[in-house]
């Protein structure tokens, strides 16, 4: 597998899809910090499959909130 590339600083420049589908999921319950904001923000400009599983989590948010304000 190949590692993700890192700058000096200790950053992970690029995020596979596994991490950018746990940073979804995570800012769902809380948000990122800006760092985490920032690769998965990279990740999604390149990744259309995770595009996708974003606008399924944001289907699912939606509908969410459908349910509790009763719409």
């Amino acid at each position: 597998m190949i590692e993700p590339a890192r700058t000096k600083d200790d950053g992970v420049v690029m995020i596979t899809c596994r991490q950018a589908s746990v940073l979804l999921s995570k800012r769902e319950d809380m948000p990122l910090g800006r760092a985490d904001r920032l690769k998965l923000k990279l990740h999604l400009a390149l990744c259309s499959l995770c595009r996708n599983v974003a606008r399924q989590f944001a289907g699912i948010r939606l509908a969410m909130r459908r349910l509790r304000d009763g719409d």
